[in-house]
């Protein structure tokens, strides 16, 4: 299958309570590496807000909408275990195919990492501890962001494999899942060099001036992107409502109303149709036509 740049990200209002303290952050940051570990999809960029993350994954569909997937279940059922009384959490994140449209690349790249300050938070993207902007067009030495402890002091990453089990498993906030044991650690963060394909983001941009172009990028361009990010993102139909647009096009195809009496090729037809004529959520399709999103999003465009 072809690769392409995929945006993963979820509106803030769609994310409740997605980050409630500090720990969460971190919870939040070294999951995206565990995915990068344990998925084909690989890892551009990304920040993370209190009430969303944002992602530029490269990729074939399929493994992009498995990272999307193994993200949003891992960080789930994370806040299960942590929280008292269990997650009163709703993460629902989209994934937006780049397409051949350069300029909209570039915008969406440099949207990943600026979600910080661009929100009002007191911080450069460089600086900024939760997202990769501290890794790009950098020339000679430098220390990053993750190396420096709440004092100020420096500290040497260690590869995570010379660490404990159990304090592996707090980094990673999975036991089922691992990532290489030459990746290093510092501080409590898997650092994002271990995987973040910073080379491929830099040649998104080609020249520190050009990246800087876009990085003060004005709002007028934000619009653009975030107007095809919705149309992108489709419908959301009330379920009353969509369940009956469902069986009255699955009558009409295959002469039934139920798509569970359908094959697996015959729903994927269904769930095509649905989204051609409706522009239904990838999210909604699954529900209705009963695939996993990961099977929707892979056949159904």
């Amino acid at each position: 299958m072809n690769k392409d740049y995929f945006h993963v990200c979820a509106k803030g209002a769609d994310a409740r309570n997605f980050i409630i303290g500090e720990v969460d952050y971190f919870a939040a940051f070294n999951l995206i590496g565990v995915c990068a570990a344990n998925t084909e999809a690989t890892v551009v960029s990304f920040s993370i807000e209190d009430s969303h993350p944002h992602i530029l994954l490269w990729g074939t569909k399929e493994e992009s909408s498995r990272f999307k997937v193994l993200f949003e279940s891992l960080y789930v059922h994370y806040a299960a275990a942590t929280r008292k009384g269990g997650a009163d959490l709703v993460l629902r994140c989209e994934l937006y195919p780049i397409g051949e449209d350069l300029d909209y690349l570039r915008n969406v790249a440099v949207y990943t990492i600026i979600q910080a300050t661009k929100d009002g938070k007191p911080v450069m993207p460089y600086d900024y501890p939760w997202g990769t902007g501290s890794l790009y067009f950098r020339k000679g030495y430098y220390t990053p962001v993750w190396l420096f402890d709440e004092e100020g002091k420096i500290h040497q990453p260690i590869p995570i494999g010379s660490l404990g089990v159990r304090i592996k498993r707090a980094l990673l906030h999975t036991r089922s899942l691992s990532v290489p044991d030459e990746w290093l650690v510092c501080n409590g963060y898997i650092l994002p060099a271990n995987y973040v394909d910073i080379r491929r983001f830099e040649s998104i941009y080609v020249t520190f001036n050009r990246f800087r172009v876009y990085f003060s990028s004005p709002k007028s361009r934000e619009d653009i992107m975030l107007a095809r990010m919705a149309d992108e993102r489709g419908v959301m139909m009330e379920d009353i409502e969509a369940r009956k647009t469902c069986g009255d096009l699955c009558k009409r195809l295959f002469d039934t109303r139920d798509p569970r009496k359908l094959d697996p090729r015959e729903r994927i037809t269904l769930a095509q149709q649905l989204r051609s004529q409706f522009k239904l959520t990838f999210r909604q399709l699954a529900t209705l036509v009963r695939l996993p999103e990961t099977e929707i999003r892979t056949f159904v465009h």
